[in-house]
């Protein structure tokens, strides 16, 4: 068991988690989201003793990272059941799909998708509250689109409407490489995927005794 005063030590992390979540899921109590970061400490006592011995600034960061899948994985939970769905039946974009779809949410053509290349999986099905529907993922895609800055709408532009290589949007935008332009890209992709559901929730399981101890060594 793990005692209160040490899982207090990091309150302010359950704030900044709580707070963040509950801006993208305004349907949710606060308090409620605040309270599954607090499961995470009593569920992984190990994880959280190994992160704690290799100091106060790498522990936080793991730390945040994990509490952030907790409210992630909870407020999923929270939307299917009020939703009258399962969780397994929530779709989780990836970024091949999104770079897919992208050139068709831009230029507003529905038409150039075939919804059977979107299909993934041995048995080609997609995910069941989505239908497999391409209308409604784009529109899902075409919101995210819209909520990123200028400057990022500009970069997906010339690389999905434009199809300009990365070293050419690096000349274009000046950003030194087409490796930075790549990894500009790369972030606005994971940007854009966190405005409209974000990535899957990871199992974050504790450690057992002995990958603590190995940990340690």
């Amino acid at each position: 068991m793990i005692e209160w005063e040490r899982i207090k030590r990091w309150d302010y992390i359950v704030d900044v988690v709580s707070s963040e979540y509950h801006k993208k899921y305004r349907d949710i109590d606060i308090q409620d989201i605040r309270q599954c970061p607090y499961e995470w400490f009593v569920e992984h006592p190990n994880r959280l003793a190994t992160w704690e011995s290799i100091g106060e600034k790498d522990a936080k960061n793991l730390i945040y990272r994990s509490l952030r899948n907790q409210a992630l994985d909870y407020c999923n939970r929270w939307k299917a059941k009020s939703g009258g769905y399962e969780v397994s039946d929530l779709f989780f974009y990836k970024a091949e799909i999104v770079e897919m779809l992208l050139p068709a949410v831009i230029k507003g053509d529905l038409g150039v998708i075939a919804s059977t290349a979107l299909r993934s999986g041995p048995g080609g099905t997609g995910a069941p509250s989505e239908g497999f529907n391409v209308q409604a993922m784009m529109i899902e895609v075409d919101y995210g689109y819209w909520k990123l800055s200028k400057d990022d709408r500009k970069v997906l532009f010339l690389r999905h409407a434009d199809s300009l290589s990365f070293e050419q949007i690096a000349q274009e935008l000046q950003l030194g490489s087409d490796d930075a332009a790549r990894v500009r890209h790369r972030r606005i992709i994971n940007k854009l995927i966190n405005k409209i559901g974000g990535f899957k929730p990871y199992v974050d399981e504790d450690f057992t005794e002995v990958q603590e101890q190995s940990s340690s060594e």
